[in-house]
């Protein structure tokens, strides 16, 4: 089964209305975190839960969730929800940081609108709190959650240890993104396919299935960074390139590129952050199909993710699933 070229925003809004009533609770829950805090950062933790994201992974696990026999119960989808948007969130605090970025959903980031010293702190309440989400939970979805924590900041070090660095190896780039993108997104589809009772072996199938379509999600936002099938950003282009990442388009540069090309490649990515610069880069990935190699190795995990998907029983839910996955390389933000 192909991906298909649909509108991933229509798609993606279409799933979320199917699972309303338990994202409408997820919200609730993480409502609950803000106002049970602190009075110090009750109204910056309002304010940044606020801004809601897509709700990828709260939507693929409560999709998953209801692909079993009997409907799960809504509190423990909730909060199994809530920790992962929870994590995510913390994450993304801590990622703009490092990022040096401004611009987060169409507002100023955390560290811009209260200092970094208040972000980085924000960002650690918000942590702690994601895992105290699932501090009650039967099963091991509690060590499941704490798992993904441990991975995704193993892969932000990783990449953050290999930042400038241009023999970076397609090991260690599967690794990086492994980390800091798929595991969270396969700790969502593996806690969904718990909730929905389903058996070890297919649970394992549901984390697989998480994987490939976390690979997928990484890549394709490595293509975005670029501008390459990008609308309406809600954050600025290049700046992989600014912070001296080295992602999959370059990799395939790097591969296919002489020893002159490689030597004025590197020499350009070490003038990134200057004007007009990003864009000499994108044209040599563009005419080495850099960029489109890129693709249809995303593709090739959706693909994946498709199949593992159409196993499942029929249903609406499994109907959103494989349309969630089909549109993903149409992504545009």
């Amino acid at each position: 089964m192909s991906p298909t070229k649909a509108d991933f925003k229509a798609v993606l809004s279409q799933a979320r209305d199917l699972v309303k009533e338990e994202l409408e609770q997820t919200e609730n829950v993480i409502m609950q975190v803000a106002k049970k805090a602190p009075a110090g950062i009750v109204d910056r933790l309002v304010s940044l839960f606020s801004r809601k994201g897509k709700r990828i992974r709260s939507t693929l696990l409560c999709l998953l969730a209801n692909c079993g026999t009997e409907k799960p119960d809504l509190n423990r989808v909730a909060h199994a929800c809530a920790a992962v948007e929870l994590l995510h969130l913390a994450s993304l605090v801590h990622d703009d940081i490092i990022d040096g970025t401004d611009v987060r959903r169409g507002q100023k980031t955390a560290h811009r609108e209260w200092g970094t010293q208040i972000a980085v702190l924000i960002g650690d309440y918000v942590l702690s709190q994601s895992m105290r989400c699932v501090i009650d939970e039967e099963a091991n979805i509690p060590a499941i959650i704490s798992d993904a924590a441990d991975k995704l900041i193993v892969g932000e070090i990783l990449e953050l240890d290999h930042s400038g660095d241009m023999g970076l190896s397609r090991k260690d780039y599967n690794e990086i993104i492994d980390g800091k993108t798929a595991a969270l997104i396969d700790a969502a589809a593996r806690i969904g396919g718990i909730l929905a009772g389903f058996d070890q072996p297919t649970v394992d199938e549901c984390a697989k299935m998480g994987t490939h379509f976390g690979i997928a999600f990484q890549i394709i936002d490595d293509l975005l960074d670029y501008g390459y099938g990008s609308v309406n950003m809600d954050k600025a282009k290049f700046t992989d390139l600014s912070n001296g990442l080295i992602t999959l388009p370059l990799l395939y540069y790097f591969e296919d590129c002489n020893a002159e090309e490689r030597t004025e490649m590197e020499n350009l990515i070490a003038k990134a952050s200057e004007e007009g610069v990003p864009e000499k880069i994108f044209d040599r990935l563009t005419a080495k199909k850099s960029l489109e190699k890129a693709k249809t190795e995303a593709l090739e995990h959706l693909e994946q993710a498709l199949a593992i998907a159409d196993k499942f029983p029929k249903s609406n839910f499994t109907d959103d699933l494989v349309a969630m996955f089909s549109s993903m390389s149409e992504r545009g933000n």
